[in-house]
């Protein structure tokens, strides 16, 4: 924790005169890959708010949010170029599909080689239900088991969020259907309330903001799990603030609901989908050709803003958490995991997302 400090201090010195001038009197639009009100969006307007002071030149920074295809249409058309040029005055700030990258979806026209890697943001994801999805309600995790009539609201096919849902239902060996093409966190959580769906996950800006008020303390919905990562030694692991809050990791849940410990191909599948979901939740990048002094600019930027005692406090407002960035050289070791993959989990994710 004191290097990260001495780091961010570092960031946070005065810029060389070329980096001052570059964003001096400019516009920088953040680009985000999903509707307003979702927890992509809600989370860029944290850094709208504070990210110039922190950019040399101090520009003024705005949100266009790109929704489409799971997320993907913003990043195609800032990978192409297509209302925006590589001249650093655009950003994308994307939800990852850990899916679409690891399967080369072709809903992606880019390669990751086509944008630049300015920070990621680590995030958790949370996994809830509505009460009445199990007869006479929902009140422990042996009661999933019963579960026969599985609404899962999603997406996009080929998003991490439609891919995870359905290999969790999988494992679990319960009969369901999904139902996606959601724009946002807000349009699927109306579509929770008004019963549409029953079943889905969040991120935790809209899980704080949205689920709990509205699904959880109205007596809606209720909490399920964390979906696990690969911890540090090897075995799954989870959020444990999350854990306190009385949201087990999935492997966890599984044990209570059917006696044994998830276990298959689909399960390996589900749990590196998740492992890399998370720990890239979101993704800052410019497109290729920008010019270096606005890549130097931001990599520093996106640092030293979650030093900013204002930032953090409206980061934890919407998601509970302190933020977890990560820097530039980190995200290419995950994109370089991601290009290898072991073949035969890339081919059960190819054919959870074909259409059936």
């Amino acid at each position: 924790m004191f290097l990260r400090l001495l780091l961010i201090a570092a960031l946070a010195l005065p810029a060389g005169p070329a980096l001052a001038q570059f964003y001096k009197d400019k516009t920088l639009t953040m680009l985000v890959n999903y509707g307003v009100g979702g927890n992509a969006d809600t989370e860029a307007r944290v850094y709208q708010q504070y990210l110039a002071k922190y950019i040399p030149g101090h520009p003024t920074v705005i949100i266009r949010n790109l929704p489409g295809a799971g997320g993907v249409n913003a990043m195609n058309q800032l990978g192409l170029n297509i209302g925006s040029q590589p001249d650093g005055l655009t950003v994308g700030y994307f939800t990852m599909s850990a899916t679409v990258l690891i399967t080369d979806d072709p809903v992606l026209k880019i390669k990751m080689d086509d944008l630049i890697p300015i920070a990621a943001a680590r995030g958790w994801n949370v996994v809830y239900a509505r009460k009445d999805i199990i007869p006479g309600g929902y009140t422990k995790p042996s009661d999933f088991s019963r579960a026969r009539t599985v609404y899962a609201g999603g997406y996009s096919r080929a998003s991490s969020q439609d891919t995870r849902l359905r290999l969790v239902l999988e494992v679990m060996n319960l009969p369901y259907k999904m139902v996606t093409g959601f724009a946002s966190t807000a349009q699927l959580n109306k579509a929770m309330i008004q019963s549409e769906v029953n079943f889905t996950s969040s991120s935790l800006p809209g899980y704080q903001t949205v689920v709990i008020p509205q699904l959880i303390n109205t007596g809606i919905g209720v909490p399920l799990f964390q979906f696990s990562i690969v911890g540090a030694d090897g075995k799954p692991a989870g959020n444990p603030e999350l854990e306190k809050r009385g949201l087990p990791v999935f492997d966890q849940f599984y044990r209570d609901a059917f006696g044994k410990a998830p276990s298959g191909a689909k399960y390996q599948a589900l749990l590196l989908t998740n492992d890399i979901a998370t720990k890239m939740q979101r993704g800052m990048f410019l497109p290729k050709g920008s010019p270096p002094e606005a890549v130097a600019a931001l990599r520093k930027a996106f640092l030293a803003v979650t030093g900013d005692p204002g930032f953090i406090a409206g980061y934890k407002t919407i998601t509970g958490e302190a933020p977890d960035l990560l820097d530039a050289q980190v995200v290419q070791q995950i994109l370089d995991r991601i290009r290898n993959v072991d073949p035969k989990v890339k081919q059960i994710l190819k054919e959870s997302i074909a259409e059936k």
